[in-house]
């Protein structure tokens, strides 16, 4: 018998499902339909995905309807899921006109009063300035010049004022406890913030002296079991005030990347535009994301200046295709990675590319940034703790969880607050991947052999 909760439609598997809508849409606007080479067969689409999502979105970026395209995807997405319970089912988007009462909230206010300050360690020494981190990001091509101007903005037009707060801020964190969930930064920044999460907020949250005031409900609240009541309880805490809502929540298996995705998007299209003050989410590295001149110059160079053995491996082949897809004047990396699933990729391409971009020519305020690689525990596979290893000999850096919940922190403050707020997606913390003159998947082979090599103890995990 199925759980009572959010499901997707019929039953079917993400793997057909983001097939269907890829496909769907493709038929829908001639642009795609031109130049789109999507195949029909969803055995294929399973097995070939990593390379046909990359060429998909060129295709897409392309289009004079881009903004119309990411629109009828992100819609897709939310029209096939459903609420069910007691063998029936509803549309979610209907489930959530159901009147209930919010939970009711937990609350502390911290004591702190002295001026906002935050940690800015990276690779084994503390920066004194943002601006100072910024600048080198930029020039080990850790992020791309975007990033590097928002932090640079938020160093120079605010933090330099020294009384700097988010006293005046709601902030609505979805997965508050994710290990890359800023909600930490924020509460130390001042803000009014309402845990959502499985779990409550961990004692020595609660106990920490921040600036900011914590809001949970006194009650667990499942996201995927209780809908309604969560955005009840929103509504409750805005109370007619704009929130600023950051869509964290994450689990892997069962597709509950693409459930917990959607489900969220669905919640943020039920509250009145009017209530929401911007919508914030972090966009993974591995997901196919556009590239500009900045970016295919770095490629080049980068395949330009490699070490011999990287030049010899791609002379055979080994390597793979060019690390970008191009339609026309439009190019995308070519960092999709199987290992990750459909389920992950859809979330990531239907569920936050999509819609940020959707949300953005509608009028909200979206706040996307790739975050950074970042070692957490959805990346505990014995693969990734190799690359992990032999990253740094492909030129490619990674976070720790901290360090990724500062910066991603810091650029989501910077889009809530910057007046000349640009489209979504432009600021890329990517570590790296991004510049790859070759596609992510076959790179992180090559990590991995090296990573192997240099821990062998590592080979015992791919026989657990």
């Amino acid at each position: 018998m199925k759980a009572s909760g959010v499901h997707l439609c019929d039953g079917q598997s993400v793997s057909n499902l983001f097939h269907r809508i890829l496909l769907d849409t493709k038929e829908a606007f001639p642009d795609l339909a031109r130049y789109a080479n999507l195949t029909a067969n969803a055995r294929d689409f399973k097995k070939f995905y990593a390379e046909l999502l990359p060429q998909y979105e060129a295709v897409r970026l392309s289009a004079t309807d881009r903004g119309l395209i990411a629109q009828a995807l992100s819609d897709a997405l939310l029209s096939e899921l459903v609420f069910y319970r007691d063998d029936e089912s509803l549309p979610l988007r209907e489930h959530l006109k159901t009147k209930v009462e919010p939970a009711s909230l937990n609350q502390i206010s911290g004591t702190k009063t002295d001026a906002w300050e935050f940690d800015l360690t990276y690779d084994g020494h503390r920066f004194q300035s943002l601006q100072e981190l910024a600048d080198l990001l930029v020039k080990r091509h850790v992020m791309n010049g975007a990033a590097g101007e928002a932090l640079t903005w938020l160093h120079r037009q605010v933090l330099l004022t020294k009384d700097f707060d988010l006293q005046e801020r709601r902030v609505v964190v979805f997965g508050a406890g994710a290990e890359m969930a800023a909600t930490k930064l924020f509460l130390e920044a001042g803000a009014n913030v309402l845990w959502l999460d499985l779990v409550s907020p961990p004692e020595d949250l609660v106990a920490e002296n921040f600036k900011g005031t914590l809001f949970w409900p006194a009650e667990s609240l499942d996201l995927l079991v209780e809908p309604e009541k969560v955005l009840a309880t929103i509504l409750g805490f805005a109370a007619d005030d704009r929130v600023d809502l950051c869509l964290y929540a994450y689990a892997p298996g069962q597709a509950r990347e693409l459930r917990l995705s959607g489900t969220m998007n669905t919640i943020v299209e039920a509250l009145p535009q009017s209530l929401v003050a911007s919508v914030t989410m972090l966009v993974s590295p591995t997901t196919t994301s556009e590239l500009g001149a900045e970016d295919l110059a770095d490629i080049e160079n980068r395949r330009r200046d490699a070490p011999l053995w990287e030049r010899t491996l791609g002379s055979t082949g080994m390597m793979g295709k060019p690390g970008i897809a191009a339609c026309r004047y439009a190019s995308v990396t070519r960092t999709v990675v199987n290992i990750q699933g459909t389920s992950y990729q859809a979330a990531q391409y239907l569920g936050k590319l999509m819609a940020a971009e959707s949300w953005h020519t509608r009028g909200y305020r979206v706040s996307a940034n790739t975050a950074p690689i970042t070692q957490t525990r959805s990346l505990d596979h014995p693969v990734f703790d190799a690359a992990f290893g032999g990253a740094r000999a492909l030129q490619v850096e990674t976070f720790t969880p901290e360090q990724s919940q500062t910066v991603n922190g810091l650029l989501a403050i910077h889009d809530w607050l910057n007046p000349d707020h640009s489209p979504p997606g432009r600021a890329r913390v990517h570590g790296g991947i991004h510049t790859l003159p070759y596609p992510l998947d076959k790179a992180l082979r090559i990590a991995a052999a090296i990573g192997f090599a240099r821990s062998p103890s590592l080979l015992k995990g791919l026989f657990r």
